[in-house]
């Protein structure tokens, strides 16, 4: 299926989904997956800013990078 099918089959049936799809997020797993596209994780940053702070400490407390190209 392709993803304009899955949300037409999802739109036809009425079926609740998450609310952060709305908003912008194509996957959804952990808020900040090391497998989550660029995109995602930026998305997850705006929706979840304390998070993404506590994050950007950890990061800089261990001296290494959640993904190396963010």
């Amino acid at each position: 299926w392709t993803e304009a099918e899955v949300w037409a089959r999802i739109k036809a049936s009425g079926v609740r989904y998450h609310w952060a799809y709305d908003k912008g997020m194509k996957r959804l797993s952990c808020s900040f997956c090391v497998l989550a596209s660029r995109e995602d994780l930026e998305c997850a940053a705006r929706l979840r800013p304390d998070l993404a702070a506590e994050y950007v400490a950890l990061e800089a407390e261990m001296g290494h990078r959640f993904k190396a190209d963010l």
